[in-house]
């Protein structure tokens, strides 16, 4: 072979590896770029994933606050609501109670004019209502202490009849009898569903300048075993010492009168310092205890015309002899 061939056949091969060369370099770029091309996509899918995976959270941050908020928006309205109910339960229940110390008032007037001046004056307060209160009142004048002015009463162990209910029933009965005896009698309340604390009580008695308070009331006890009757009285204390001795006295008459006339467990004459309708009294008050509602025996009894009757009169009888 010629050396101009050898010569020519050097720059072919050489040209077909050069070319070969360029091609298998080519190809690696091409193959480097798809791979990078491939790696920026999946990166881009990666930061999209994250951004939207983000906005998802956030959105749901969002909504999580939104609900929080509109739930605590929920419980303040309501309980603003329920604010607004109480206060306006409140106002109703003193609107009503000032009607009804109205109402008293006139009546009581009425039965002065109507009365000549010898004619004795009896207050009857029927004890608790069918409407409780949480409101608190003065125990006494003056006194830090504060009372609930209507907390409700016992309920009988079997019957279940409210004490209210036997109350009522006993002092209606004792104001016919006590009207018949030639008495002006004025009642605190004549409804079960009328709501009195124990000052406005105290002052019915006291516009009344009664003779005598009587608040009925049945007692009740842990142990269904105690029974009978017993009689409350003011004790000798600072804001009672002007009527302590003459509620003594009647306490003591009144309630000879009615264990003997009914026959009851005598549970004795009691002095108290802690009753608000005592404390704020200007006028001679008692208060009887009736019978346990707690005692099987004496909550039947109690639910009877007859007993209450018995009881009446006792009371009735009592109240004569101590006013005489």
């Amino acid at each position: 072979m010629s050396k101009n061939k050898k010569i020519i056949l050097a720059f072919v091969c050489l040209a077909v590896i050069g070319g070969a060369l360029y091609s298998t370099t080519y190809s690696i770029k091409k193959h480097e770029k798809s791979v990078q091309a491939t790696k920026i996509n999946e990166e881009n899918i990666r930061v999209s994933s994250a951004a939207k995976a983000k906005e998802v959270a956030e959105e749901a941050a969002l909504a999580k606050v939104a609900k929080a908020k509109e739930v605590a928006d929920a419980k303040a309205a309501a309980a603003l609501k329920a604010k607004t109910k109480k206060e306006e339960t409140a106002k109703a229940l003193a609107e009503k109670t000032a009607k009804v110390d109205a109402k008293l008032q006139v009546k009581t007037e009425e039965n002065k004019k109507n009365s000549n001046s010898s004619q004795k004056v009896v207050v009857i307060d029927p004890g608790h209502a069918s409407v409780t209160s949480s409101v608190t009142e003065p125990q006494s004048p003056g006194s830090s202490t504060m009372k609930v002015k209507e907390p409700g009463g016992a309920q009988g162990i079997n019957s279940r009849t409210p004490e209210y209910v036997v109350n009522m029933a006993v002092a209606v009965k004792l104001r016919s009898l006590l009207q018949a005896k030639g008495y002006s009698v004025v009642m605190t309340k004549t409804q079960n569903s009328q709501m009195l604390g124990n000052i406005a009580r105290a002052e019915v008695g006291n516009k009344a300048n009664a003779d005598l308070v009587i608040r009925i009331h049945a007692d009740s006890n842990n142990n269904s075993s105690a029974k009978g009757a017993s009689m409350l009285v003011p004790t000798d204390a600072k804001n009672t010492d002007s009527i302590y001795t003459a509620s003594k006295k009647y306490g003591q008459i009144v309630f000879s009168s009615l264990v003997s006339g009914v026959g009851m467990n005598n549970r004795g004459v009691v002095e108290r310092d802690d009753m608000t309708g005592f404390n704020w009294s200007k006028v001679p008050v008692i208060l009887v205890e009736m019978g346990f509602l707690s005692n099987v025996n004496e909550d039947k009894l109690l639910n009877t015309d007859d007993y209450q009757a018995k009881i009446a009169k006792g009371l009735a009888d009592g109240i004569d002899n101590a006013l005489k």
